[in-house]
């Protein structure tokens, strides 16, 4: 292990706060959480099912798939968890709520409705259609690295000149 670095307070050397290379080592590009409230508009995702280990597990009402960690309210906008998991066949989804501390599972019954931001949904086809790239290679597979001249220059062991003939 390496003894600390002397002189000043922390400035000089690699990645020190006062680095010019500082910022650019993951920090500064929107990782902090932010609270953006309620929003304007909810519409219903699932009711409940049943509770489960604290937590809700709920059948899908939406005809589309909720964002993992999506915040989940009540029809009155109140914020009560967030999507912890989604499983189940694509003709039946299924997803967990992880509750916000205060709020029981068990305070919820069958037909209970949970509501989620519009924003926060993606369309199923995004899980069931093949993508566009590859229905448009017919052979599948994708570029991997290949034999000699894959667009790699030459290949083989380098330049054959000079040493006498093959």
């Amino acid at each position: 292990m390496r003894p600390p670095v002397r002189g000043g307070r922390g400035g000089s050397g690699r990645g020190g706060p006062r680095s010019p290379g500082f910022a650019a080592r993951g920090r500064g590009r929107g990782g902090q959480f932010r609270d953006e409230g309620p929003p304007a508009t909810v519409v219903e995702v699932g009711t409940f099912m049943h509770a489960c280990e604290g937590e809700i597990v709920c059948k899908l009402t939406s005809p589309k798939i909720p964002y993992f960690n999506g915040q989940i309210y009540l029809e009155n906008k109140t914020q009560i968890g967030k999507v912890e998991e989604i499983f189940g066949a694509v003709s039946e989804v299924m997803f967990t709520i992880k509750l916000l501390d205060g709020i029981d599972a068990k305070s919820y019954s069958k037909g209970s409705t949970f509501h989620i931001n519009p924003d926060k949904l993606l369309p199923i086809e995004r899980f069931t259609a093949p993508s566009s790239a590859q229905s448009k290679n017919a052979r599948g597979g994708g570029r991997g690295r290949g034999g000699p001249a894959r667009g790699r220059g030459r290949g083989g062991r380098g330049a054959r000149s000079g040493r006498g003939r093959y």
